[in-house]
């Protein structure tokens, strides 16, 4: 429910001077479903030198004009994805590189395409319903681990700190486990970014056994169920006298996050399906402060719990 995008420099550098500046900056980034690939590396100086060569064209710009340009770049660039190891090519066009990378992007954004390549949207194409540029910000999903981390799964291979927040999961739980554990290979599978942080916040729940039962079944269960060399860090969070309750299920990323109206568990009983929604921009800060912030509202019961996974 992330999706990454390739923007070409040179059509951002037309934005500054109308109101298109003002729709991108709303359709990217935390509490969209949108986000701009730091594609290549140098993708703001690109911008820059587009901007500044349009001016060179057309006659100097005004402070204002230079001033929205600066406000563009940085609040467009403000959270990116960082690919690894992309590939280019400098006597190849942008967009060609663009196109021929091994991990394609969701789509690539630029001012023409006249291959007709389905992979490219230009201008005219951004409001096609059908077209890339459509991002669902919520879904009815089936409650089943693939369903679940087919879901996810595009959200998970474009972020490095990833946090599942589920006050009922344990590890002889393998209706929770399962559903987990196919979330994180799915975001492995075609991967451009870098490793994973991956933590898990369960609860201090008595149905969930001591602290020192729970975390012998951790070691003992949960490295075969988990991708091979993949740290896990399993968190027991204690709710604080007149404080936030632990309940709602969570999957939360550096880039945004998405809620769970019923959990982070299959239903093999019955063919239930589960509403599964983006974060807005403020709920998704509220819950990553809450959970991963500086100063978290919950306090921890026992140490840490670090797995390594080894299925294969």
């Amino acid at each position: 429910m992330l999706f990454e995008y390739a923007v070409e420099p040179e059509l951002v550098a037309t934005w500054a001077d109308s109101g298109t500046g003002r729709y991108f900056i709303d359709e990217f980034g935390v509490g969209s479903p949108r986000f701009i690939s730091r594609y290549p590396k140098g993708w703001k100086r690109r911008v820059w030198e587009a901007w500044k060569a349009i001016e060179i064209r057309d006659g100097p710009k005004t402070d204002g004009q230079r001033k929205r340009m600066e406000t563009l770049i940085q609040r467009l660039s403000s959270v990116m994805v960082k690919r690894r190891g992309a590939v280019w090519d400098q006597h190849r066009s942008w967009v060609h590189n663009a196109v021929a990378q091994q991990v394609p992007f969701h789509a690539v954004l630029t001012r023409h395409n006249p291959e007709g390549d389905p992979q490219i949207l230009v201008a005219d194409e951004f409001d096609d319903p059908g077209s890339r540029w459509a991002a669902p910000r919520g879904m009815a999903v089936p409650r089943t681990a693939q369903a679940i981390s087919e879901t996810v799964g595009g959200m998970l291979r474009i972020a490095t700190d990833v946090i599942f927040v589920d006050p009922y999961f344990a590890p002889q739980r393998n209706r929770v486990v399962d559903v987990i554990a196919a979330c994180m290979e799915a975001g492995c599978r075609g991967r451009a970014v870098g490793p994973a942080r991956v933590r898990i916040f369960s609860s201090d729940k008595k149905k969930l056994g001591t602290y020192e039962y729970f975390r012998t079944e951790c070691l003992k269960r949960l490295p075969g169920e988990l991708p091979a060399d993949q740290e896990v860090v399993i968190h027991r969070l204690v709710e604080r006298t007149g404080g936030e309750r632990l309940h709602n299920r969570y999957i939360l990323t550096e880039l945004g996050g998405v809620a769970f109206g019923y959990g982070l568990d299959e239903d093999r009983r019955r063919n239930t399906m589960d509403d599964v929604n983006l974060l807005e921009k403020d709920q998704y800060h509220r819950r990553w402060a809450q959970y991963a912030g500086e100063s978290p509202e919950f306090d921890q019961l026992g140490d840490a719990i670090t797995i390594i996974g080894r299925r294969r």
